[in-house]
């Protein structure tokens, strides 16, 4: 039995949907059932609540044998994340597969990279066998952009003039599920990326492309990059460390690719131009009346 946590996120529905034709029983953990659609985990035994409750981690990993550790960023993060791994050891799982992010270590100048990094020494202390997915930064993190986009046909960042790697989220999914059922992978740390380094402005020139449009990436300081997310309702906490994730990739730290989807899957990650075009699409088919009720929710999620 496979568990996944935080199931109803972006990440974990792909993982879930990616383990449909394994053969292998999974649970899905998720906040609420509400969360998710009627149908959507079809003959996936659900679970709901939060890893902060023992009596819910209890149901959640009864059986389990490997666990897709997925979370949301939130400042309670590494104490829920230790409460699973605790849990797990207590009832006798044997693996984690851990969701963490590139540039992780003990003094990134970002809270999340610091709060994965305890959470990856937590687990390289444990008896438990594990393997780190250390994602870049996922391309669907224009959709918290999509009001700019939409009213101002621009987004806006502290990046400079800097490229990154960022990867679709759905192919950090597909390498989660698939190193899950392969225990080769055991004891590594694994970063996936999307299969070239972009700078902003090349992926607003892609995104007016598909779009039809201009669209504009406006460069500020990472003050004003703050008080904008905020004045957007994004909690300080997490409007400074995407500032700081954002001048950190100014430095020029995270534009290297990585073939690690390729090696374990046999999938190319997806480009950014494959992703733009969706996205422009997605974005026509909201604004046709008929429609715009039912795509809301994709988007307005927020990434995880």
């Amino acid at each position: 039995m496979l568990l996944i946590t935080a199931a109803d996120s972006i990440v974990g529905r792909h993982v879930v949907h990616n383990l449909r034709d394994s053969q292998v029983p999974h649970r899905a953990l998720v906040t609420s059932r509400s969360a998710i659609c009627p149908g959507e985990f079809t003959g996936v035994d659900i679970v709901a609540g939060a890893l902060s409750d023992r009596e819910v981690l209890k149901r959640a990993l009864g059986g389990v044998h490997t666990v897709i550790l997925v979370s949301r960023a939130h400042p309670d993060q590494v104490i829920d994340e230790r409460n699973l791994i605790n849990a797990a050891i207590d009832l006798g799982a044997r693996r984690v597969i851990k969701l963490s992010s590139v540039g992780a270590s003990a003094h990134a100048p970002f809270r999340v990279g610091r709060w994965h990094w305890q959470t990856e020494r937590l687990l390289a202390t444990s008896p438990l066998k594990w393997t780190v997915v250390r994602a870049h930064r996922p391309m669907q993190h224009i959709y918290t952009q999509l009001g700019s986009l939409l009213g101002q046909r621009a987004f806006y960042g502290c990046q400079g003039d800097a490229a990154s790697a960022d990867v679709d989220l759905r192919d950090v999914a597909a390498l989660l599920a698939a190193v899950a059922l392969d225990d080769t992978h055991d004891g590594e740390t694994l970063d996936v990326s999307g299969p070239e380094s972009l700078t902003e402005q090349q992926c607003a020139a892609t995104l007016g492309l598909h779009m039809r449009q201009h669209v504009e990436y406006v460069n500020c300081e990472a003050g004003d990059f703050i008080r904008g997310l905020m004045a957007g309702g994004v909690p300080r906490w997490q409007a400074e460390d995407r500032a700081a994730w954002q001048t950190h990739v100014a430095s020029g730290v995270f534009t290297h690719t990585t073939s690690a989807l390729s090696d374990v899957t046999g999938r190319r990650a997806r480009t950014f131009e494959a992703f733009a075009a969706e996205f422009a699409a997605a974005v026509r088919y909201s604004h046709a009346p008929a429609a715009r009720s039912t795509s809301q929710r994709s988007l307005h999620t927020t990434p995880t």
